[in-house]
This record gives C-alpha cells, structure tokens and sequence, in this order.
C-alpha cells in the first residue's frame, strides 16, 4: 500500500492536537488520517526540528568561538605593539630581535595568569577552582595566534615591510650597544688616568664603595646618551651630570640630569671635590662619546625602531584590526 503524503495544514492540524494532549486514536477519528501515517509525519517533523535547533546551537557556539578568536588575535597584537615600543632602560635592549621574541612569548600576552610558581615555574590561571595552566601550551596557543595575525594580515604588505625594519633596526642597536658598552667603559677609565690627582681610582673607590666604580660611571654615561637619542635630544647643551649632596654634607651623588639618576654615591665630609671630578669625568667623556660614529649610528637606528613600531601600532590598532579579521580567513578560525 502506497504511504500517504500529507500536505502543510494536515501536519499543522496534527502538530496542535499532539501539543494539545491529543491521541494517536484521537487525531485519526478528528481528521480521517490513519493514525500511523500522522505519527510517522510528526516523527519526522520533530527529528527535523532537533536538527534545526542543533544547527542554531552550532552557530552560537561559532559565533563564540569567532569572537574568542578575534579578541585574543587583538589582544596578542596589542601587546606586540607596546612591547616594541624603544625601551626607557638599556637593559632591556641586550636581545637581538630572535632572543627578544622568544623572551616576548614567555610572557602573560593574553592576559591569562595569575601567579607564577617560583618553586615549580607553573602558572596558574584565573579560573574558579585549581587550575595550572601549562607554560608550554600556553607558549603554543601565542605562536599559534603569531601566525594567525600574519595571515590575517597578509594583504597589508607595507605592515609586514615595517615588522622587517624594525627587527633589522633592533638587531643592528644591539650590536653597536655592545660595540659601545665597551667604548665607554675605555674612554671613562682613559679620562679617569690622565687626571693629576694621586690614586684618583683608588679614592673613588673606596669613598663610593663601589669595587668597580670605572662600570658604574661608564652605565651612567652611556644609560645618560641613551636617553638623550631615544628623547631625540643628542645634541642637548651640557651640563649632563651633577651633584647632589645632603643637607649635613657629608655624602654627595652624581646624578645624570634630568631624571636624576643615580650614577655614583661619594661619601666625603671634607666637601664635595671628588663628586664634582666625577661628574666633569663623566660630562668629558659623554661629549666626546655623543659626538662619534657609533652614537651617531645608533641615534639613527632608534629612530628607525620608533618610525617602524609607531607605523606598526597604527596599523595594528583594534579598530583597524577587527574589521581586517572579520573579512578575512586563518586556519583557527571556527567554521
């Protein structure tokens, strides 16, 4: 026997009465249908209706997951961006570009831990309850977004030209840094042995307690040229360096001006005459180092860090940067 195929409103008049409390027995003596064909057809309608609604929770979970995606793309960019920012301190400019950004994706990107272990290295994530969120995987998950970014962005070649200027010009800071750490160390110690004074080195020495005190004057020069070509201020009339001393006299600091940081403490009650050889030793030698070919390099170099980072920032600016995600395609994006 042929099945019966029911039209639009007979389903409808079935789904209702079944709503209603309806019979099988019911249905078939209100509307003439045979019993077994009006619950084959609502069978089938509601296993239809699951699909429909397991397609509509399949998207809300896409969506989500889309909009997890995006965020944590925005966010790694975010934090590139500050991260390649010229350092205010020289200590952070002893990584060459490879060693900055494996140091760079060890660090909370995504802003995800709350604590680190010191004894165990593991980090724990802010969730409710224990949780140790793995340093590897988490590591993984921000290479992953790295490369994510990249394609996303693959269309904006002139941003990938300046990512290449600016880790050519960060490499080439750190080996002319190194070429000048020992420079400066040269010329501070050159000044301090030309000076007339009878055991100068040994006095400072020991009235600054400082066993090296040729390291700590060549840091506070070279630290006091940093700022000065990352200020853009490398031709700035002297002085550099001053002193400052307490109010009872009896202690007196070489400060590089303007920030007043500390290049050297001398504690001398007798006045303030081997502080103020200092600071002219340390003035000498930051003229004569400011004015050389491996500081004129490096101001040159900084610049194109700044140029490159700030054209980087621009670009990678969340409200640039959501609009180019969403139009485009990586292979973490969900279905």
């Amino acid at each position: 026997m042929r099945r019966r195929d029911l039209s639009d409103e007979e389903l409808n008049q079935i789904i209702n009465l079944k709503k209603a409390g309806s019979s099988w027995v019911k249905i078939q003596r209100e509307l003439g249908i045979n019993r077994r064909t009006a619950k084959r057809a609502y069978d089938n309608w509601v296993r239809s209706q699951s699909m429909e609604e397991l397609k509509e929770a399949r998207k809300d979970v896409a969506a989500q997951a889309f909009r997890e995606h995006m965020e944590s793309v925005i966010r790694l960019a975010g934090a590139l961006v500050t991260n390649l920012r010229v350092p205010s301190s020289l200590a952070d400019m002893d990584k060459d570009t490879e060693q900055f950004l494996s140091w760079l994706l060890d660090q909370d990107l995504l802003e995800r831990l709350v604590s680190i272990s010191v004894e165990t290295k593991e980090a724990y994530a802010p969730v409710s309850g224990p949780h140790v969120l793995d340093p590897q995987s988490y590591r993984r998950e921000k290479e992953l977004l790295f490369e994510s970014l990249k394609v996303h962005t693959r269309e904006n070649a002139r941003l990938w030209k300046d990512w290449d200027e600016w880790k050519e010009a960060r490499n080439n800071c750190v080996k002319v840094l190194r070429k000048l750490r020992k420079e400066t160390s040269e010329v501070v110690g050159n000044y301090l042995n030309q000076e007339r004074r009878v055991n100068l080195l040994h006095s400072i020495r020991e009235r600054s307690g400082e066993r090296d005190p040729v390291k700590r004057m060549a840091e506070g020069v070279l630290g006091r040229i940093w700022q000065a070509i990352r200020e853009d201020k490398l031709d700035e009339e002297s002085p550099w360096f001053e002193v400052v001393s307490r109010v009872d006299g009896t202690a007196h600091g070489v400060y590089a001006k303007p920030g007043r940081e500390l290049v050297l403490p001398v504690a001398d009650d007798t006045g303030k005459s081997l502080a103020e050889e200092v600071t002219r030793i340390c003035e000498l030698a930051a003229n004569n180092l400011r004015k050389g070919n491996m500081v004129q390099q490096l101001h040159w170099e900084v610049r194109n860090m700044k140029k490159a980072s700030e054209e980087l920032g621009e670009m990678l600016n969340p409200v640039k940067l959501r609009p180019v995600i969403l139009r485009t395609r990586c292979d973490l994006c969900p279905a």
